[in-house]
């Protein structure tokens, strides 16, 4: 039975609901905490998420069918689009690339640094690791982004494969972050917070944290889009990928 059901949704199919389920839930979350201003609401929150989810689908089920309805799948609207996509996915890869150059020279000169001498060996280890890890974790991701910007460009399928990827990669990397409590982890550690004073801790948590999770609140919305397009069966002909019953359905939604 999982076989035929595998073989008739097909793994991009699953993809989007991979990709629905998980990151539209988070958003869903995040909205109804950011728009429950009774505290009486706060017990319907998880009915208020549900209808948010609910929303969010059906307009991207509309977008979606709109256009999938575009019957010149190699119309200057679609190569517009894969352009776009490509410029899209180089300036992600310029920009990480830009970000993991930074780190690495920044690990370089923060040892000359009299306050970093400051904080104990644990903490110094630990801001150095990380700042490591991201430098290449990042540089891997520019690759990443520059190949899928020259595959969406020349209609490679390497190009669909690391632009997915590299949606997803995104998706799972930041969702977290749309928890208050988790951001505001991520951007305080424990031995960073005991080197700060209250007003700027306060700055921080209401300033700095808020923003973050914006900037999160937009990245996942972005990439929602992109992988909707992405699996769009019109968009999967360009690249020689058969298209999926998930797709179809959407397509055919109130006909």
């Amino acid at each position: 039975m999982s076989a035929i059901v595998r073989k008739r949704f097909g793994w991009t199919g699953w993809l989007l609901v991979l990709v629905y389920l998980g990151a539209l839930s988070a958003i869903s979350l995040y909205i109804s905490h950011s728009f429950l201003f009774l505290p009486e609401l706060s017990f319907y929150d998880v009915f208020i998420e549900v209808i948010i989810s609910t929303l969010i689908l059906y307009v991207l089920a509309q977008v979606y069918r709109a256009l999938n309805n575009n019957n010149n799948s190699y119309s200057k609207w679609w190569a517009r689009g894969l352009k776009l996509l490509s410029f899209i996915f180089g300036f992600i890869g310029l920009t990480y690339l830009s970000i993991s150059l930074v780190l690495f020279f920044s690990i370089s000169a923060i040892f000359h640094d009299p306050d970093f001498n400051k904080l104990n060996p644990e903490l110094q280890h630990s801001l150095i690791q990380n700042s490591y890890f991201f430098a290449i974790l990042l540089a891997i991701s520019s690759i990443v982004a520059f190949t899928a910007a020259i595959g969406l460009a020349y209609r490679r399928k390497i190009g669909w494969y690391t632009a997915v990827a590299l949606v997803l990669l995104q998706i799972v990397a930041v969702t977290g972050l749309l928890d208050k409590q988790r951001a505001t982890d991520f951007v305080l550690h424990p031995e960073i917070t005991k080197q700060l004073s209250e007003d700027q801790i306060y700055q921080i948590e209401t300033v700095f944290v808020p923003m973050l999770m914006n900037g999160v609140f937009a990245t996942l919305v972005a990439n929602i889009v992109i992988v909707t397009f992405l699996t769009l069966p019109r968009v999967l002909a360009i690249f020689n990928m058969p298209p999926v019953i998930l797709a179809s359905r959407l397509g055919k939604g109130h006909h």
